[in-house]
């Protein structure tokens, strides 16, 4: 049979919370590779001081032919918190591969060897989009610092398929050591890779069979921190794929990414050549005497209300013939359907703004949440988002209405300050998209809390969400009902207020349109919020944590700092004090301003009430790691205010003073 095109890359293993190895099955009997005495005796890694645990060894083998990944993992434990890699996972597609041949050991320092000899058993560790991923897991036993273990599996794909492989060298924990081979099918293209951080001199090497091989050696981890940049971009890896065949012998970087424009234009042009069913539409949609922009605003509009099948659950083959949903095989059926996928809307939206006399195109992108886009590497497969690039007279848009929680004008946050290709006749120009600003991002809070003699705080929590903190709501929880999407708001309150205090959200308004922001009411109860210290009161000046702090706990940062998006906080919150107390002291504060980052608050009083307004904007997205202290200073000093107390005095005490 001829087989279809499928796209794999080898998983990497999960081992509990702080690995991610995978590992190797080769064939039945007693093959563990020797181990060193030295390895036994190793109390830690020379090359990393206190690591927890360390890959000595790893190798994997991939059959093209056969389908086949093997695995073979030798981990070296050092503390009680690098035994967790004992416990291993390891996830695989339900129906597109298993993992069979798993075999393991451990090694005490003394030689003694105990044998895996349990059952793994299978759980499921994702369901995303219709795909279920599943993982094989099992736990090694009499793991203890200062131990070995090693474990092998086989990654058993179906043969019938072809396989695009991927090394990926860069683990969780240090590499020693690592072995990689890869089997090409016989009589295919020809196999060709790229490359990403690999080692200076190092690369995969062909071997006269036609296989290719690498060593490598000292691989620092990828060690998992908060706000850091994606993991793919930290990754040092190999991905391997089959040369296109109609690509011309030693073409240039710009020779590629012009054919490629080429042949993605002459497809969406394709798609789109229906000028009837446009322009027929398009009567129906705009006024001849609209402005520019309000045409294109309404033709936005237009194809945001088409039925979005990309934000739907795949469908079971069941269900998708009792719904019968036809094909799109042009634009003209996506207009007479009245469904599109996410890719079949924003053409739809290239076809109709080119038939209302704008200039328009398809534009795709690197989704900057999963990877930055390098066009020296010629993979295609980095520009996974798309979006659409239009001129209205002077002024340039990019904009994306198959994003359905978006409005006119407002890309997802992934979306922007990224780089990739506007595809046209002529071939592909490389653009970058603009950043977003941090008013496109706002969370707006307001609190107005009570206080009674035992430093309970009790009253009402307004919140305003607008731009991507809108649309990221409505994009997570849109498969909740209003029970759901209440439940989701309360225990976001819970993560901003204090430790035990209790939310009830009271209506949630502006849910259905995307051009509002989203508002929600609620009402809290806050426990010890005030402390009483003999005959005082001592009070935060905000109930709002900051969230931030917690990334920046560290004195070490091994990571760049990495921001999603430019986003800002506005507070106003007002305290009123108990009938018995008056006001004694007001903390004060300076302004923060070192650069894209600031912060103001102010604590003012009015009677018994206290007025605390607060601003916190993050105006950058990446900082270098050699930035890290600096933004932690601020970080501190940001949460060091949020915590600053007012002081209140009880009002016998006032009087005798």
């Amino acid at each position: 049979m001829t087989p279809a095109r499928r796209f794999w890359y080898a998983f990497p293993v999960l081992v509990a919370l702080l690995f991610l190895p995978s590992v190797h099955s080769t064939s039945a009997g007693d093959d563990w590779l020797p181990v060193a005495p030295a390895d036994l005796a190793l109390k830690d890694n020379p090359a990393q001081p206190g690591a927890n645990a360390m890959i000595l060894y790893r190798e994997s083998a991939v059959n093209s032919t056969h389908a086949t990944v093997d695995e073979y993992y030798r981990i070296k434990i050092f503390t009680e918190e690098g035994t967790t890699a004992g416990n291993v996972e390891i996830p695989f597609l339900k129906g597109n591969t298993d993992i069979t041949s798993i075999r393991g050991r451990t090694i005490q320092p003394d030689g003694k060897i105990t044998v895996f000899e349990g059952k793994p058993f299978e759980k499921t560790v994702v369901k995303a989009s219709g795909y279920k991923f599943l993982a094989k897991t099992f736990t090694l036993p009499d793991v203890h610092p200062g131990c070995i273990i090693e474990y092998k599996y086989r990654e058993q794909g179906n043969p019938d398929f072809y396989y695009n492989n991927s090394w990926v060298v860069s683990q969780e924990l240090f590499t020693r050591d690592a072995r990689y081979s890869i089997a090409p099918f016989a009589g295919r293209l020809a196999l060709v890779y790229r490359e990403f951080g690999l080692p200076s001199g190092v690369a995969p090497q062909k071997q006269p069979n036609g296989s290719f091989a690498m060593e490598v050696h000292n691989i620092m981890g990828i060690q998992e921190e908060e706000l850091m940049p994606p993991e793919t971009s930290l990754q040092a890896r190999v991905e391997f794929f089959y040369a296109d065949a109609d690509a011309p012998y030693q073409e240039t970087v710009d020779n590629f990414w012009n054919r490629i424009g080429k042949k993605w234009s002459g497809e969406i042009d394709a798609f789109v050549n229906k000028k009837g069913a446009l322009e027929k539409d398009l009567s129906q949609t705009v006024s001849a005497t609209d402005p520019p922009e309000v045409r294109l605003r309404k033709i936005y509009l237009r194809v945001q209300k088409l039925r979005n099948l990309s934000m739907e659950e795949a469908k079971t083959e069941k269900e998708g013939k009792q719904e019968q949903l036809k094909p799109n095989l042009n634009v003209e059926d996506v207009l007479k359907h009245g469904y599109a996928t996410a890719l079949e809307m924003n053409y739809a939206f290239v076809g109709l703004a080119r038939a209302a006399g704008y200039s328009a195109a398809a534009v795709f992108v690197a989704p900057r949440n999963h990877n930055f886009f390098s066009p020296k590497m010629r993979d295609t497969g980095e520009l996974g988002a798309n979006i659409v690039w239009i001129r209205a007279g002077t002024q340039e848009y990019y904009l994306d209405p198959a994003a359905s929680y978006y409005r006119f004008g407002l890309l997802p946050w992934y979306e922007t300050e990224t780089n990739g290709v506007r595809v046209t006749k002529e071939g592909a120009e490389i653009v970058s998209i603009p950043p977003s600003s941090t008013t496109d991002a706002t969370i707006v809070r307001h609190a107005v809390l009570e206080l009674d003699e035992d430093g309970l705080a009790s009253g009402k929590l307004n919140l305003e969400f607008t731009g991507q903190s809108a649309a990221i709501w409505r994009e997570d929880e849109r498969r909740q009902d209003e029970a759901g999407r209440k439940k989701a708001f309360e225990n976001k309150l819970k993560e901003w207020l204090p430790s035990g205090s209790s939310v009830d959200v009271t209506s949630i308004k502006s849910w259905e349109d995307n051009t509002l922001p989203i508002r929600v009411e609620a009402t809290a109860k806050i426990p010890n919020f005030g402390t009483p210290a003999g005959r005082r009161m001592l009070v935060p000046v905000s109930p709002f944590q900051a969230a931030q702090a917690a990334a920046f706990s560290s004195q070490r940062r091994v990571n760049d700092i990495y921001f999603s998006f430019p986003n800002e906080e506005i507070d106003d919150v007002n305290l009123q004090s108990p009938d018995s107390y008056k006001i004694e002291t007001l903390p004060q504060a300076k302004p923060l301003h070192p650069g894209p980052v600031s912060y103001e608050i102010s604590v003012t009083s009015n009677g018994n009430s206290v007025e605390v307004k607060r601003h916190l904007v993050l105006g950058g997205m990446m900082f270098p790691v050699k930035s890290y202290p600096a933004l932690r200073s601020f970080f501190n000093s940001v949460k060091s205010n949020d915590d600053a107390q007012v002081v209140f005095q009880h009002d016998e005490s006032a009087k005798n003073n």
